[in-house]
């Protein structure tokens, strides 16, 4: 095999980089059918170990098709001395000889574990290479004075041919030796990005690691960098780790774009316009979640086609539960405004995804005028890995991915697939940009081609207006209303014809087509001759039974190719691929019904009566009297016909409706009302009778009695409370009155009462006789229980917090009372044990006819005694 340079060489022996096809039968689900076909993947397989796949990039010069896949810690099949120095690939699709500038006075290059290949680009015209190893050292101080090794990175940039290099190490300065400082530990070309004048390289570790971008004109030879003066830029922010360019400003500039993914931990990137080759920055745009990673990825693509670029970050360590990652959208308002999208790119939000690892612009692949990209998720379904393919819009780029291409869908040993992506570039000749994926943890790259896209050129003429009074056609011999569906294609389509898409969800499809009688959809096919249009005409009827004439009446064809087949136009080297409908929603026209307004504008002028139809001539309603209330409403409409009338009746919830007498045919808008006020009354016929037993009961007094009167003082207590209810409406006090509750009582329905009075002879007996006159001398004034008035006055006062110390004494005192009073106590129960014996001799010694009462005084032991002589 041929060795391009000492750093780009195919794959020796029988690991010779090749391609192959992949034939597997596939089902085309809604997730993959697209236009990047997974049927025919043509892959390509690296060196064991090398991480061969972490960059790739398509090539093309003249007629010769690459693929140049970096290899980072691949050996080098030149200089066995060196160990892992990393390389590319030249993997053909379809002399020795090296040109490299000098190290420098003081420099001394070590190529081990440089990864050459850890970044690829081509310029978009002339077709130049740039390649890269961040990892390159400069020894020579480590060498001679024991200090550290010098991390400047190494880049490479190759012809169309890739036959001739140009060594640069744009952070080489001479006597550079102290680490970290400036550019002497910058790390050049991590990534990089080629345009049309300039070769643009990341720095992440320049002055500690704050990072830099160092842009090169291939025109002008002018060098220019990042410095951070003003300090914007936080020291460890990694500022280069991903780079690329864009037209923000204006469509004919070019701005720089850097990622600073660990900057205040949430990330930036910058826009950057060269000054005195100085970047200075125009904008930025930041993170918005610690840890996220936001500009570990960067595109610059114009998605809206207007001319100007819009911007991707990746923060593919965006963790909702962990690391499924996320793209932000900014799309460009003009002059580097870059505004927000409301939404962010998910993919499949799988778990540890890394959705975002790798966005690329592949260009325009389904050929709809607007760019296309691609986000890699390098370490979905368990580091197998997945591409998600985005496209444009008008409105900027569609929020839900048209294919998911998944490692295991095209081959179970790939891993880490969608780590890198590469596109432009048409490998197969069919016209179509075809995408290149690295999965480097199993050594490998594939290549996968687009299908070609049919366009298709679709009409559907419809007339302006519809006379729904003209039954202009026939259906089953029938005179019918109709519409003449007329829907054209370019080329062989088979379709599916709607009508009346649009109705209102309450009312049912307002056409249908001849022959299902029912249903408002046909099917069929049509064969378009070569740029000849081809038509085809449905008539579809209108139903009997139409209400809404106000919603316009909207057709929808939808389409597909039938049977597609195919030239064999392509490369010899590849099968040809099944052409595929671009994505399109179909075509959609609409007609509306003829209406027949004094105005160009229907109005219709509706008024509302309604009036009480009442019984027998009465001014109300007698609750009880009758079961139906009658309600006469009159619709009145003074303008423009009418449709879809409405009458809307409410009524209380004791009411309940029966229907409606008379069905009409006027019509009601919806915010015309009348409220009615219902009359009702209290309309009272009630006969009450009653009878008691026994009906007589005699008693009385056996004739007068004479009987002495005294007179008695009594003293009459009363007790006056209040919420007491009064039982008599009369001053006597024997009167009881009973209330009874009897409900609503409807007509004819009748209630009784028995109350059983128990009456108690006692009472009769202290009645006066009938010719006896009790007067009452008391002449006091009682007041009526209505008007006595009480007021109650709270006299108690709050009793005060007694404090703790009053009753620790009190208590002490308590109970040094009580130890005295019990001392004393039991001096005189001593006494008194002393002289009981005295007392008791006494007694026995004295007559028996007398009894002395003896008061004893204790006086010491003196014994004194009273006596009183009593007889027995």
């Amino acid at each position: 095999p041929e060795v391009q340079s000492s750093f780009l060489r195919r794959k020796p022996g029988n690991l010779n980089c090749c391609w192959s096809f992949l034939l597997a039968y596939l089902w085309c689900g809604s997730i993959y059918c697209y236009n990047l076909d997974v049927s025919h993947p043509v892959s390509f397989s690296g060196p064991d170990g090398s991480l061969f796949g972490y960059s790739v990039l398509l090539h093309k010069n003249r007629r010769n098709t690459w693929l140049l896949v970096g290899a980072p810690v691949a050996n080098s099949s030149i200089n066995s001395s060196v160990r892992k120095p990393g390389a590319i690939f030249k993997c053909s699709i379809s002399d020795k000889r090296e040109f490299l500038d000098s190290c420098g006075k003081t420099c001394e290059a070590e190529r081990d574990n440089q990864w050459l290949g850890v970044s690829l680009s081509r310029q978009p015209s002339d077709g130049h290479v740039l390649a890269c190893g961040h990892r390159w050292k400069n020894v020579f101080y480590s060498n001679k004075e024991n200090l550290n090794k010098l991390p400047h990175g190494i880049c490479y940039k190759y012809d169309a041919d890739l036959k001739h290099s140009i060594q640069l190490i744009p952070c080489y300065k001479d006597h550079q030796r102290k680490f970290g400082d400036d550019y002497a530990s910058c790390q050049a070309g991590i990534a990089n990005f080629l345009t049309e004048d300039l070769m643009i390289m990341g720095a992440p570790g320049t002055s500690f690691w704050t990072g830099s971008v160092l842009v090169y004109n291939t025109s002008t030879g002018a060098r220019s960098a990042y410095v951070d003066e003003d300090n914007p830029v936080d020291f460890g922010s990694y500022l280069g780790y991903s780079v690329g360019a864009g037209h923000f400003l204006h469509p004919d500039s070019t701005e720089i774009v850097g990622g600073a993914p660990q900057h205040k931990q949430t990330g930036k990137a910058y826009l950057f316009r060269v000054v005195d080759n100085i970047l200075k920055i125009v904008t930025e745009v930041k993170g918005h979640k610690m840890g996220s990673y936001f500009g570990s990825s960067v595109c610059a693509v114009d998605l809206n086609g207007d001319g100007l670029s819009d911007l991707l970050v990746g923060a593919p360590m965006y963790s909702t539960v962990r690391e499924e990652g996320r793209v932000h959208v900014y799309i460009n308002q003009g002059a580097a405004n870059m505004k927000e999208a409301e939404f962010q790119l998910v993919g499949s939000d799988s778990y540890a995804a890394r959705f975002g690892e790798s966005i690329t612009d592949l260009g325009d692949i389904d050929d709809d005028g607007f760019h296309d990209v691609a986000v890699g998720a390098p370490q979905e379904e368990e580091l197998r890995g997945a591409i998600y393919i985005y496209n444009g819009r008008k409105t900027g780029i569609a929020q839900t991915f048209s294919q998911r291409i998944t490692g295991s869908l095209l081959g179970n040993d790939l891993k880490m697939f969608g780590q890198s992506v590469s596109g432009g570039i048409d490998v197969d000749g069919n016209g179509y940009q075809d995408v290149a994926v690295g999965s480097f943890l199993s050594d490998k790259a594939v290549v996968l081609r687009t299908r070609p896209v049919v366009v298709v050129e679709a009409t559907m003429p419809l007339p302006l207006r519809l006379n729904r009074s003209v039954a202009a056609c026939s259906d089953h011999g029938l005179p019918a209303v109709c519409i003449n569906a007329t829907v054209c294609f370019k080329v062989q389509l088979q379709y599916n014809l709607t009508a009346d898409t649009h109705h209102k969800a309450s009312f049912p499809s307002r056409f249908y087509f001849h022959g299902n009688g029912t249903s408002n959809t046909t099917t069929g096919w049509v064969r378009a001759r070569n740029d000849q249009l081809t038509c085809v005409t449905h008539q579809a009827f209108m139903k009997k039974d139409v209400r809404d004439v106000f919603t316009p009446i909207y057709f929808e064809v939808v389409y597909a190719l039938k049977n597609p087949s195919f030239r064999s136009g392509e490369s010899r080297n590849f099968p040809p691929l099944i052409p595929i409908l671009q994505q399109r929603g179909g075509r959609s026209n609409l007609t509306e019904f003829a209406r027949y307004c004094s105005l160009e504008n229907c109005s219709s002028n509706l008024q509302v009566s309604v009036h009480l139809v009442k019984h027998k001539n009465m001014s109300y309603f007698a609750l009880g009297n009758g079961k139906t209330i009658m309600l006469n409403t009159t619709l009145v409409n003074t303008g423009d016909e009418a449709f879809l009338p409405k009458l809307q009746l409410r009524f209380p919830s004791n009411l309940h409706y029966i229907k409606v007498l008379d069905a009409v045919s006027e019509d009601l808008l919806h915010d015309n009302s009348a409220t009615l006020m219902l009359p009702l009354r209290y309309g009272v016929d009630i006969n009450i009778h009653g009878f008691v037993t026994p009906t007589s009961f005699v008693f009385g007094d056996q004739g007068p009695t004479p009987d002495d009167c005294y007179t008695e003082t009594f003293n009459y207590t009363y007790k006056v409370s209040s919420g007491q209810t009064d039982f008599c409406s009369y001053g006597d006090d024997l009167c009881l009155t009973l209330e009874c509750r009897l409900g609503d009582m409807d007509i004819g329905k009748e209630a009784s009462i028995h109350m059983e009075v128990k009456l108690n002879p006692n009472v009769l007996q202290i009645l006066p006789v009938n010719t006896s006159k009790f007067n009452n001398p008391l002449s006091g004034v009682f007041l009526s229980v209505s008007k006595v008035v009480l007021e109650g006055h709270f006299t108690q006062k709050p009793q005060a917090a007694v404090k703790v110390f009053i009753i620790v004494v009190s208590l002490l005192m308590g109970l040094l009372i009580l130890a005295l009073l019990i001392f004393a106590l039991w001096k005189v129960s001593t006494a008194h044990l002393q002289t009981n014996h005295g007392l008791h001799h006494l007694l026995m010694h004295t007559d028996m006819g007398t009894i002395f009462n003896c008061e004893v005084y204790f006086y010491y032991s003196n014994i004194k005694c009273k006596t009183n002589l009593n007889y027995l």
